[in-house]
């Protein structure tokens, strides 16, 4: 028979790892901060002002979104409603999907990174068709052809590989033949629109929300990462052995530290002013986009004949 004492140790033990074991958990995975880094820490004015000017971006085309759900239905010739309606409904949910929301982030990485390579990889891929035209003995100007085909093939697969996580498409596709051409046309643009504004209100807004406050409460670390950094090139511009192309170089990073420094209070301030707000900008967005949408299956459901919606739970 097991000693009382040994139980009642045991008990404790466990109540102890239990409550340990309660405290708020950690996010998985952790990701730590750079502000600890001088090459952040460079880029840290211009990462807030991207910041605020990403979520001023987003919010204006959620706007222009909602108010365009209104004439979606006379876009539309003779349409079976309820399957428009359907379409509209998977679209809302799509946008704030899992599958949705990672194939957008990856469509946006992409298009992000097109954006700022886009003069070289046009310039290549256009020199390579000119040189390959010139080979072929023809004496024509086929680069702006190429660069113009590179974009329109960047942006129409990019445009598919989103699709492709969108329900609603796959609705539409199911009744293309009885949506006919020019209807699934239409609702194709319609539901691409619908769950991109989803997206924005609530999901990317949100993020973009946490993710200022979280590189606002490092500006008291990038600070000291400034300083320490520009103190770390003057030291390597003070060892000896150093070529005077080194030194330059120090001093061009000093340069561009110093401008950083320069530009933190300012850009912190007017990042501030946006975050303060953040919440009830977030929350308006929501509503117009909530009411807009709401409107529009009204309208739906009315040139359908189809039975009013039940109340919207409370989110």
């Amino acid at each position: 028979m097991r000693s009382p004492r040994l139980v009642a140790g045991a008990l404790l033990v466990a109540g102890a790892l239990l409550t340990a074991g309660c405290g708020a958990p950690k996010p998985e995975p952790e990701i730590q901060s750079s502000a600890a880094q001088s090459g952040y820490a460079e880029r840290y004015p211009a990462d807030l002002h991207a910041a605020t000017t990403t979520f001023g971006e987003r919010e204006e085309t959620a706007k222009r979104i909602s108010g365009e759900l209104q004439g979606y239905p006379d876009q539309l010739k003779d349409p079976s409603w309820p399957r428009v309606l359907e379409v509209i409904e998977h679209a809302d949910a799509a946008g704030r999907s899992y599958d949705y929301v990672e194939r957008i982030r990856q469509v946006d990485g992409a298009t992000a990174f097109f954006s700022q390579r886009k003069d070289e990889i046009t310039k290549k891929v256009a020199g390579a068709a000119q040189y390959a035209a010139k080979q072929k003995g023809c004496d024509v100007d086929v680069s702006g052809p190429a660069a113009h085909a590179l974009k329109e093939s960047v942006d129409r697969e990019l445009e598919r590989h989103l699709r492709d996580r969108n329900e609603a498409h796959r609705h539409i596709e199911r009744y293309r033949a009885s949506l006919g051409k020019e209807n699934a046309a239409a609702l194709e643009k319609q539901a691409d629109a619908v769950s991109y504004a989803s997206y924005i209100v609530h999901v990317d807004l949100v993020e973009q929300k946490v993710r200022l406050q979280r590189v606002m409460e490092e500006l008291d670390t990038v600070k000291k990462s400034v300083d320490e950094a520009i103190a770390e090139e003057r030291a390597f511009q003070g060892e000896s052995g150093r070529t005077e192309e080194e030194k330059k170089a120090a001093e061009a990073r000093i340069e561009a530290l110093n401008k950083s420094k320069a530009l933190l209070e300012s850009a912190a301030a007017q990042s501030k002013e946006v975050a303060d707000r953040m919440q009830e900008r977030v929350d308006a967005a929501q509503k117009q986009y909530g009411d807009a949408l709401g409107k529009l299956e009204a309208t739906i459901r009315q040139k359908g004949g189809l039975p009013a919606a039940p109340p919207r739970e409370e989110e």
